[in-house]
């Protein structure tokens, strides 16, 4: 497939035919020419000055890009190619002048590589009869193909090619002379390969690629028997064959059917090809099934592309670089290639490879010998995303033509070998993603200074610090990203250079930023997420800045006013520093074409005077945790263009202005959550995809809900009324929705059908009432829920039971009623939380939750669930062993700025005797909360086996009969509470090995006998055990039967660890007096002995105070005669 030029092959390509078209004789323009030629220059945009000798001179057969008949001086070519190329600052788009129609002997005409706006084509560019050729490609030209097209008879090139149409007019098919026809990459919509080209049966060019062409692949293109270029790629041929008479042409020399879905094999008759130079097939959709033994009849073949194609076993690839003896070009990626070579395998080469592309395949290190045979040959060469192995082998040392080396993507270890020393044509380096060793200064030192200009080494293991690159005369790419690189960048840059991007992020670099005068052509530089720190640097050198992202580091102040004078600069990303400076207008006084800011997370304070006028238009702005505040930021008031704003926690607390809706009309993503804003939500459409307004103070009904929408969290408002009216919705795409925490009321309308993307529901702490609708059954993608504390009633709807995907439920406070539903344990098998505390559940415990292997939080306390706990309980696998703690849930968002997503748990539950609402933690908050309710029934023997519990409330019910005597094997158990129950017998003797027992509530029990001994259970305070008669010994004060006799006879335990205890303490006593009296004697007579400025100031200060102490003793000895 032909690409588009890039801006300069345009404009070389230009001027070169421009040169070729000027005149040689004497005869001048035609007036009224001239001035048609000043009309057009008026209405094209001539961002560089092309035209600018347009007016300069009188005759204009000398102007630049201008063509004149050499005896009549007619205007006969026009080469306006590249006059506007597209840029995201335009705003302006060109248009072409009417007075056009004066060049009536025109008949070459150029507009190519410019911007028209997307307007459509002119009529009148039909009414140039003499026009022979036609180039308006890459024109951002759209709507319909002007029919008057039709009428250039004698037309013999027509280029329409990287355009935006909705249509081709029939009326193309009346070009009877054209032999060159490009509609490649133009059309939008799907529509079959227009009839009307098959009666141009001159042509010899013929490029339809990159379209969506579909349908059956009729006959129509039969007559085209003069073709020698036929594109056919990146279209969907669902339905349709590779056509055989393609084979008719046999003057083909170009034939490219790449990634144009045709289904069915490849037709064996294009082995009648023979002048066929260039083939691709590439991800053409054709039928896998071993090399195409027809292609070895293509003697004439150059470039190959089977890309996607499963093309044989073993070594058969090979045999192609055997059997066409003029290939210099193939491409072989995701053919899923390997290489093993026997001793028998003939490995004799006869093509002359230059390029070779093998990417994506299971390619193995034992591939490098083979390649040795186009040493003398190759030029590019890609082998990325493999299985290599091992170091880069010196022999590559020996392919002193390659320009281009890819080995991106593998498993290559150890350093670049020196005999890279000897490519002194290599430019393009990929080693990212392997796991490459050695310092980034002795990396650099194996390539050629003069020549390198490309190197992507990101995602290895290069330590040391960054050289000076100003000796790399012509590197214009560095990326080091994702390193190990830990020293410090150098604090000047010698020489002048070229480089225009630097990656250094997610290393460990350190330091101040040095000033990168030296570096003038830089355009992207990323250091973010190192440790520098300091000050920003002094920018001015570096005008040419595009990306300038210093996020992620330790930065401390932003004084310098310089990165405001980067005229050029589009993104700034100074996030998650720690920038404490005051910003004002001279910070971004210049940034006239900045697009992004990002400066969140810093102390940043934003002093910007209400009045000023910013000379950017942004699309993102995101400005969280920085002060902006108290007054809501006026100077944001005519962005026109923004997609992104984060105010979040930016110290704001004023009523939202109504200027703000305006500003908002662009808005994809809106965040402005933990502010104090007051005020009503705008009730207009918008076009929101994640609106986060979640503690505030924002009042009135909720808004309406885009149907874009993914993300919505309005929680901690003042959000009243009746839920939203969810039966206008049609579609939405929500996946989170929160808004709890608010005042909202009534019942809510059953037509959750319309959100089946839900993932995330939050309706919690508001006062919703009547019952929980059955179309939330629909939410098959749920995965958390949560209603709690509300007025809901009735029982639990059963098509709950549909929502397969649910971990987390938390209906806990509402005023729910009925049986806990068994179909709880049976269907939803995700479930990792249950949560019904609080609610009016009655009859027992179904058996079926004890299925929930990945149950680790459930809480069915306060409510009126009778009945004996079911044995099975200790299958609860999820509690009997420690897991992997997943703190934060990732989703697949329908939000394409944040493709992923992710929510956080949060559940109020009672822990060691008081309420918490745990988050970020509550993965590792293990717990069974059954207490206040009417259980009975003994300890299931089973609960003995959840190793991994942390919290087992049974409180406040009926139990009894003795505890397991084997609970002492809940080693990790933090919080325990049996009060208030039956229980009786001994307390378990095993309960004094719980050592990370906090919470200990045994009370009101019927426990007997000693409380067995040990610091565990003696350290909780007595009332841990009252309301148990029967208990004895510490630390309740009464004394168990035999301790008087004991207390009097011999010594208790108590007494021989106390003994212990004291001479233990002794010893330590003795042996801390000692080192303390060395350490104190040493530290100051050592310092005396060894200084002696301070010896003699020592001995003075002792003698000092000698004759003070004589002195008191003196006058107290007086005082008392």
């Amino acid at each position: 497939m032909i690409m588009p030029f890039g801006f300069d092959s345009v404009s070389e390509h230009s001027s070169r035919m421009t040169e070729e078209s000027k005149i040689t004789g004497d005869s001048k323009c035609i007036e009224i020419e001239r001035q048609a030629l000043l009309e057009i220059k008026r209405d094209l945009v001539d961002l560089y000055g092309v035209l600018s000798t347009w007016g300069s001179e009188q005759d204009c057969c000398q102007w630049r890009r201008v063509g004149c008949h050499n005896r009549t001086g007619h205007v006969t070519h026009l080469h306006l190619s590249a006059i506007h190329y597209r840029s995201f600052d335009d705003q302006v788009p060109s248009s072409i002048s009417a007075s056009l129609l004066h060049l009536k002997n025109l008949n070459y005409l150029d507009l190519s590589s410019n911007d028209f706006g997307g307007h459509s084509i002119p009529n009148f560019i039909g009414s140039l009869a003499n026009l022979v050729y036609l180039d308006l490609s890459q024109a951002n030209y759209g709507g319909a193909i002007p029919p008057e097209l039709g009428s250039l008879s004698k037309l013999n090139h027509l280029d329409l090619s990287y355009n935006n149409f909705d249509s081709i007019p029939h009326e193309l098919g009346n070009l009877s002379n054209l032999i060159h026809l490009d509609l490649s990459s133009s059309l939008h919509g799907s529509f079959p390969v227009p009839m009307f080209i098959g009666s141009l049966t001159s042509l010899t060019y013929l490029g339809l690629s990159n379209n969506q062409f579909s349908g059956v692949f009729s006959n129509q293109l039969t007559n085209l028997s003069k073709l020698n270029h036929l594109e056919l790629g990146d279209n969907y041929f669902d339905s349709s064959p590779i056509p055989k008479f393609i084979a008719s042409f046999t003057s083909l020399r170009y034939l490219d059917l790449s990634r144009s879905h045709f289904t069915g094999e490849v037709p064996h008759q294009l082995a009648n090809l023979s002048n066929l130079q260039h083939l691709g097939l590439g991800y053409s959709g054709v039928l896998e099934g071993g090399i195409f033994s027809w292609l070895f009849n293509l003697s004439s073949l150059t470039e190959l592309d089977l890309s996607g194609i499963d093309i044989g076993t073993a070594n058969d690839w090979i045999t192609l670089t055997q059997r066409l003896p003029l290939l210099s070009f193939l491409q072989l990626n995701r053919c899923k290639l390997t290489y093993n070579i026997s001793a028998s395998f003939s490995t004799n080469m006869s093509s002359p490879i230059s390029t070779l592309y093998l990417r994506h395949n299971f390619i193995s290190s034992s591939i490098f010998g083979w390649l040795s045979n186009f040493s003398d040959s190759l030029v590019s060469l890609d082998l990325g995303n493999n299985q290599l192995r091992g170091e880069i082998p010196e022999s590559f040392g020996r392919m002193t033509l390659i320009s281009s080396l890819e080995l991106h993507g593998n498993q290559l270890q150890g350093a670049v070998p020196n005999s890279f020393r000897n490519l002194s044509s290599l430019q393009y380096i990929d080693f990212s993603s392997n796991r490459l060793t050695g310092d980034l200064h002795d990396l650099l030192n194996v390539f050629a200074e003069d020549t390198l200009r490309n190197l992507f080494i990101d995602d290895n293991q290069i330590t040391g610090s960054l050289p000076d690159l100003t000796q790399f005369s012509s590197l214009q790419s560095l990326n080091v990203r994702s390193n190990k690189m830990n020293g410090y960048l150098p604090k000047h840059f010698q020489h002048n250079s070229v480089l225009y991007s630097l990656d250094l992020s997610y290393n460990s670099l350190t330091g101040s930023l040095p000033n990168f005068t030296g570096l003038s052509s830089l355009s992207d530089l990323y250091l973010n997420d190192n440790n520098f720190f300091g000050s920003l640097p002094d920018f001015t050198g570096c005008s040419s800045l595009y990306s300038l992202v210093l996020s992620g580091n330790q930065f401390t102040e932003w004084e310098t006013p310089s990165i405001g004078q980067l005229a050029n600069l589009r993104l700034l990303d100074v996030s998650t520093n720690s920038i404490r400076s005051t910003i004002s207008e001279t910070h971004l006084s210049n940034l006239s074409n900045l697009v992004e800011i990002n400066a969140s997370y810093n102390s940043l304070t934003f002093d910007i005077s209400s009045e000023w006028f910013p000379p950017f238009q942004l699309s993102t702005l995101s400005l969280a945790s920085c002060k902006l505040g108290p007054k809501f930021p006026k100077w944001i008031r005519d962005q026109k263009s923004l997609y992104i704003l984060d105010f979040s926690n930016s110290q704001i607390s004023d009523i939202i202005p109504m200027w703000f809706w305006n500003v908002s009309s662009t808005l994809e993503s809106l965040d402005l959550s933990s502010n104090k804003i007051r005020g009503k939500f705008s009730s207009g459409n918008f076009n929101f995809k994640v609106i986060d307004l979640s503690s505030n103070y924002f009042e009135g009904p909720v808004p309406n809900i885009p149907s874009q929408c993914s993300e919505i969290n309005l929680s901690q408002n003042k959000f009243s009324g009746t839920p939203f009216s969810l039966a206008v919705v049609k579609d939405v795409s929500l996946s989170f929705l929160d808004l709890s925490h608010n005042v909202l009321s009534g019942s809510l309308p059953d037509a959750w059908v319309h959100f089946k993307d839900l993932v995330f529901l939050n309706l919690g702490y508001n006062n919703f009432s009547g019952r929980i609708p059955m179309s939330m059954g629909i939410l098959v993608s749920v995965q958390t829920l949560i209603l709690r504390r509300n007025s809901f009633s009735g029982e639990l709807p059963a098509s709950l039971r549909n929502c397969t995907n649910l971990g987390f439920i938390d209906f806990g406070l509402n005023r729910l009623s009925g049986k806990v539903p068994a179909w709880i344990g049976e269907d939803l098998l995700n479930l990792y939380a249950l949560i019904l505390r609080s609610n009016k559940f009655h009859g027992s415990t179904p058996y079926q939750l004890c299925h929930l292997s990945n149950l680790y939080f459930l809480d069915l306390s306060i409510n009126q669930i009778s009945g004996i706990l079911p044995q099975c309980f200790g299958n609860l696998t999820s509690m009997t062993k420690k897991g992997t703690e997943i703190t934060e849930h990732y989703y697949n968002s329908t939000n394409a700025l944040a493709p992923t997503s992710s929510f956080v748990d949060t559940a109020l539950a009672g822990w060691k005797g008081q309420e918490f609402e745990y988050g970020r933690n509550f993965v590792y908050l293990k717990m069974i909360d059954l207490s206040s309710n009417q259980m009975t029934g003994e300890i299931p023997i089973g609960i003995t086996g959840l190793l991994d519990v942390k919290g087992l409330n049974l409180s406040r019910n009926n139990f009894y009969g003795i505890v397991p005597l084997d609970i002492g094997r809940l080693k990790m158990l933090e919080s325990l509470d049996l009060s208030r129950n039956s229980f009786s017998g001994k307390i378990p003797q095993s309960m004094s090995g719980l050592y990370f027992l906090g919470y200990l509530d045994l009370s009101n029990n019927n426990f007997s006998g000693r409380i067995p001994s040990g610091t565990q259970l003696q350290g909780f305070n007595s009332s841990a055990y009252e309301g148990n008669l029967g208990l004895c010994g510490p630390p309740v004060t009464k004394r168990c039967p035999g301790d008087e006799a004991d207390d009097e006879d011999k010594p208790t335990l108590i007494d021989n660890e106390s003994d212990a205890d004291e001479t233990e303490y002794t010893r330590w006593l003795y042996i801390s007096a000692a080192l303390g009296f060395s350490t104190s004697f040493w530290g100051i007579c050592g310092s005396l002995l060894l200084n002696r400025r301070w010896r003699h100031a020592y001995f003075l200060f002792l003698k000092k105070l000698k004759d003070q102490i004589f002195l008191m003793a003196f006058c107290i000895a007086r005082i008392r005669r």
